[in-house]
């Protein structure tokens, strides 16, 4: 039979074919980062993730909105006090989670944690008369931090591969450094806690934790541009949201997520001009949205409207009431530098940019989280009414363009899937240089060629037969092709671990491929009473086997356990590993059989030839002769 009718053979060509053509990906851009750090090469590795020691990245510096405070309950039954009111009433109106540290009910002291910034007005305003502030700092306990790490590396690399770094700094501080990951992802995946909220007038009707399952976005049927997100409640939450809306056709359920409730809107008042979808009432500082049946709803974040040059008085009485309860100003506009220092005295402020293309109503819904605004049917409020439960709900994202509703609609089953304990707020990016690049690059090509032409002139010199020598070089070559492929279609991220485990794939690969020449150089040409090729490869394939399932069980635990960047070493290691055992090793030892069938061998007698270990009829008395 041909060679190249061997199955072995040909599934080694075929993926060595699709590997070469996915690790090129020409149909996708080249990467500007890795064409700014290993140049040429970039253009013929547009389909792989390359890591920060590669291409550098992005240093995130992410904080803790959280407070940790120190109460004295007042009231005769603290225990009482502090979980049957105090804890539901700062949830319910912060709608945050609260985190009891310490509890002391002989003396009443309290030590908690609370989801968000808080001031000693705001806390005193909601603990009354129960309770007296002992104190407020910005420290974020251990548990939190973990809490934290662990949701945002869910967030943006689940499976650990692609090369992401999270260290915690100081109190409440968190570092990300991550490797080609565009800066808007970024913040939309890390930046946001992902609390979901539904409203209906201004009564709360579900929370997160309302949430069993959030399902796969998908193109809206119903207008253009627009994405769609599934969720599914939980038996209780589902309970109320059906005994709210049953009955109210028509009524509009509005849909959160993470919505601005400790901010203030200030908007550039000549944009009510503009303004017709939503209308605005200055008395409620308040927009407020309506149905096509006329039945309005509030957009429940605080606004209020300004002339970008200076603060009108409705704006500054505004801001002066609310210094130290809320924390946060959002601007829509572009205010002046006067004005912005101003706000800066007593806030924090964020600028919401409007999209190009955005109209004025999806930059402000977008700038107070609100995502969609769900009518209920005739049909569905008498079914509620009757007392059918509804599980299921729908978040609508419209955009200008498909792809941007998808994107968006894509990172809010994310955020929505892994929600965070507390707020997190993004405050600063700087880049990272690259460790390696392109004079690395040069380096490690220079260094690859003179690795095969050193295996292939000790090959040569050792079985003094050149045929062997490109089988063995042809071998290495489509192992380093199919794993780099695999790694490719994964989506995992290459950097220097990954590139010492396929040193190690190929390292261990040419112990193996000398193993199985040794064994079918035992001899010359099977001849009748000796042992056939066949027999002499199964034997190989015993040791190479054997060694080969404790390289993988070792990096098993490795990858499982997710030591950092060890994970991707562990994970390239055992892939290499497969693909050695079940493609490249077979079609080697079809290759070398090929060769010695073909007479590429003669035994000489010479040093290296096998004739010295070639087994005898006389030496294997014992054993059954394989047929002619």
């Amino acid at each position: 039979m041909s060679l190249f009718k061997k199955r072995s053979v040909v599934l080694l060509i075929l993926l060595v074919t699709l590997s070469a053509l996915v690790t090129w990906s020409p149909w996708k851009p080249v990467d500007q980062n890795a064409r700014n750090s290993i140049g040429w090469a970039a253009e013929y590795t547009r389909g792989l993730r390359f890591g920060v020691d590669i291409i550098g990245g992005s240093r995130i510096t992410l904080e803790l909105n959280v407070s940790r405070v120190t109460l004295h309950v007042m009231a005769e039954n603290a225990e009482n006090a502090w979980w049957g009111v105090l804890v539901p009433r700062i949830e319910d109106n912060l709608y945050v989670n609260v985190r009891t540290i310490s509890f002391e009910s002989a003396s009443g002291k309290v030590v908690a944690e609370i989801g968000r910034n808080l001031t000693e007005n705001l806390l005193r305003s909601l603990v009354g008369d129960l309770a007296e502030v002992v104190g407020i700092e910005r420290v974020a306990s251990q548990e939190t931090v973990n809490d934290v790490v662990s949701v945002l590396t869910a967030r943006v690399d689940p499976y650990g591969t692609l090369g992401t770094s999270f260290t915690p700094l100081g109190a409440n501080l968190v570092l990300f450094e991550v490797a080609g990951l565009p800066i808007e992802q970024a913040k939309a995946l890390l930046g946001k806690p992902g609390k979901l909220e539904v409203f209906m007038d201004e009564n709360l009707l579900l929370r997160g934790g309302d949430i069993v399952s959030v399902g796969t976005p998908y193109r809206s049927t119903r207008q253009q541009n627009t994405a769609e997100v599934p969720f599914r409640l939980t038996d209780e939450g589902a309970a109320r949201f059906s005994a709210a809306a049953a009955g109210r056709a028509n009524y509009p359920t509005v849909i959160y997520v993470d919505r601005p409730a400790d901010s203030i809107i200030l908007f550039d008042e000549s944009i009510l001009q503009i303004l017709h979808e939503l209308e605005y009432d200055p008395e409620k500082n308040e927009f407020r949205g309506s149905t096509a049946e006329g039945i309005s709803y509030p957009v429940l974040v605080t606004a209020v409207g300004s002339p970008t040059d200076s603060l009108s008085e409705s704006a500054a009485s505004l801001l002066s009431s609310q210094a130290g309860l809320k924390s946060r100003i959002i601007t829509l506009g572009k205010f002046s530098d006067a004005v912005m220092e101003n706000l800066r005295s007593a806030y924090s402020v964020v600028s919401v940019e409007q999209n190009a293309g955005e109209s004025v109503k999806s930059w402000i819904e977008r700038a107070c989280g609100l995502k969609s605004v769900v009518v209920i049917s005739p049909d569905l409020a008498s079914d509620l009414a009757q007392g059918k439960i509804v599980r299921d709900l729908t978040i609508t994202i419209s955009r200008g363009t498909l792809d941007e509703a998808m994107s968006e609609a894509r990172n809010i089953k994310i955020v929505l899937s892994e929600r965070l304990p507390v707020e997190v707020e993004y405050v600063s990016e700087t880049s990272i240089e690259p460790r390696l690049g392109s004079q690395f690059l040069k380096e490690a090509l220079y260094a690859g060629i003179f690795a095969l032409a050193g295996v292939f002139l000790l090959v040569f010199i050792w079985y003094r037969r050149i045929l062997i020598s490109f089988a063995v070089i042809i071998t290495m070559l489509s192992e380093l092709i199919i794993t780099v492929g695999a790694a490719s279609v994964l989506n995992w991220s290459i950097g220097l671990p990954e590139l010492g485990a396929l040193v190690i794939v190929i390292g261990t690969g040419v112990d193996q491929q000398i193993i199985i020449a040794n064994e079918l150089l035992r001899g010359e040409r099977p001849q009748p009473g000796t042992p056939g090729l066949g027999w002499r490869v199964s034997r190989a394939f015993s040791v190479i086997f054997a060694s080969a399932a404790t390289t993988a069980a070792a990096m098993l635990m490795l990858a499982l356990l997710g030591f950092g960047a060890l994970r991707g070493f562990g994970l390239i290691t055992i892939t290499g590993t497969l693909i050695a055992v079940l493609v490249t090793r077979p079609a080697y030892a079809n290759m070398a059989s090929a060769i010695i069938l073909w007479g590429g061998i003669r035994g000489s007698g010479k040093k290296g030839d096998g004739r010295e270990g070639r087994p005898k009829s006389a030496e294997h008395a014992g054993e059954s002769p394989e047929k002619p």
